[in-house]
C-alpha cells in the first residue's frame, strides 16, 4: 500500500514537471522571440493532456516493471529535450528571417526618406523597426525626428517608451 502511494506521488510530480516543461517550450515562441501564436491559454490544454497521459502511463510502467519505468522516464525527458531543440531551431530560423525582412524594409524606408525627408510616419516606422532589432539609439533618433516633424501625442509617447 505504501509503495503504491509513493508510485502515485512520484508519477504525479513527474507528470506535472513534464507538462510544465512542454508548456514552457510552447510558450517560448511568444515570450522569447515575440513571434506570437502560442500563449499559456493555448498551451495549457496540451499540457493537461500530456500530464494525464504521462501520469497514467508512468503508474502503469512503475507497477509492472520499475526498472523499465526508469528507462521510460529517461526516454520521456530525452524526447522533451529533443522537442525543445527542434522548436528552438525553428524559432531562431524564423527570427533570422524576420530580422532579414526588417533590414530590407529599413533600406527601402531610408531610400524613401531621402526622397521625402518630412514624412513623419516613415520615421515613426523606422523607429519601430530599429526597436524590434534592438537598435535603441537609432530607434530613439528616428522617434525624435518623427516627433519633430509631427509633434502629436503618439510620437511623444513613443519617445517616452524608448527612454
Amino acid at each position: 500500500m505504501k509503495t503504491i502511494l509513493w508510485i502515485i506521488i512520484y508519477s504525479a510530480i513527474f507528470a506535472m514537471a513534464s507538462a510544465w516543461a512542454l508548456v514552457w517550450i510552447l510558450e517560448r515562441k511568444d515570450k522569447r522571440y515575440g513571434q506570437g501564436g502560442t500563449s499559456f491559454t493555448d498551451a495549457a490544454p496540451v499540457g493537461a493532456f500530456f500530464m494525464a497521459t504521462i501520469f497514467i502511463s508512468d503508474v502503469v510502467a512503475l507497477l509492472n516493471s520499475p526498472g523499465a519505468a526508469v528507462f521510460y522516464n529517461l526516454a520521456l525527458i530525452a524526447g522533451l529535450g529533443f522537442f525543445m531543440l527542434w522548436r528552438e531551431s525553428g524559432y531562431r530560423a524564423r527570427e533570422n528571417l524576420i530580422k532579414k525582412k526588417l533590414r530590407i524594409e529599413i533600406r527601402v524606408l531610408e531610400k524613401h526618406a531621402l526622397i521625402d525627408p518630412s514624412n513623419a510616419a516613415l520615421h515613426e516606422r523606422l523607429s519601430e523597426i530599429h526597436e524590434r532589432l534592438g537598435e535603441k539609439e537609432k530607434a530613439m533618433e528616428s522617434a525624435r525626428l518623427a516627433s519633430k516633424l509631427d509633434p502629436n501625442v503618439r510620437n511623444s509617447w513613443r519617445i517616452k517608451d524608448l527612454e
